[in-house]
């Protein structure tokens, strides 16, 4: 285990440093710890079908923080991750942005029990793991046009994901949206629902997440003006009827 522990953190090392990302040597040691009891509450929860070591570093962990240069760390943000499954994007991003506030909401409550075992594990303040649907909790108060930045990784396409996200942010917050190389089908898709939901396109990224072949797009999304209280229409209603 030591030997493997060695070889994980130097792999780890490596491609953070090819992603020019500054790190601690408590952070890696915080990755190889996620990595583990990850790997044991996989057994019982079926959390992904990616375990191996070498796929876990690039396909959720480096994956996760590639979005790191591309966002302004100027003061503290508050952050959804919608969809969070087994903590990706959210739970890595919260260990390299340690002062900003992150909520991780995901449908599946074995999922959430992961996270919020995780994060008591990693000794983490000031991240909260939620189990609920994006429909019902965007109706709700204190977490409609609370959030600074939202993101999510392999959720929905981009005219759905839309609808769970924008009503979140304030006026000025970002969507962070990761998306493969059919994401031009899916912005040409999505102008209705851009348009509806007062939100816009700012910027589209090519993520270069280091060993990995596959084609990886950031789609930056700002919400420009107050979402329509209606929306997001009730749960199961934007998969089925998109925008």
């Amino acid at each position: 285990m030591e030997k493997n522990k060695k070889e994980f953190i130097k792999k780890l090392k490596d491609g953070i440093e090819e992603l020019n990302i500054s790190y601690s040597s408590e952070q890696l040691e915080q990755l190889w710890e996620y990595y583990l009891f990850f790997i044991e509450e996989n057994k019982k929860y079926n959390l992904s079908t990616i375990t191996e070591a070498d796929a876990v570093i690039k396909k959720h962990f480096l994956d996760s923080l590639v979005i790191l240069k591309q966002l302004n760390l100027e003061g503290r943000k508050r952050w959804l991750d919608i969809g969070s499954g087994a903590g990706f994007p959210g739970m890595v991003l919260k260990l390299f942005l340690p002062g900003d506030s992150f909520y991780l909401l995901d449908s599946s409550a074995k999922k959430v029990n992961f996270l919020n075992q995780l994060s008591y594990k990693l000794g983490l303040k000031g991240i909260d793991a939620t189990h609920g649907r994006a429909e019902d909790l965007a109706q709700i108060g204190e977490w409609r046009s609370s959030f600074d930045y939202v993101c999510s990784r392999a959720v929905a396409s981009l005219n759905i994901l839309l609808e769970y996200a924008v009503p979140f942010l304030k006026i000025g917050g970002l969507a962070y949206l990761y998306k493969g190389p059919e994401y031009e089908e899916e912005i040409e898709a999505a102008q209705a629902a851009l348009k509806t939901l007062g939100a816009e396109v700012e910027e589209i990224i090519e993520l270069d997440v280091p060993g990995l072949e596959a084609e990886r797009y950031l789609i930056v999304v700002k919400k420009t003006s107050k979402t329509p209280e209606k929306y997001p229409r009730r749960a199961g209603i934007p998969k089925k009827r998109p925008l």
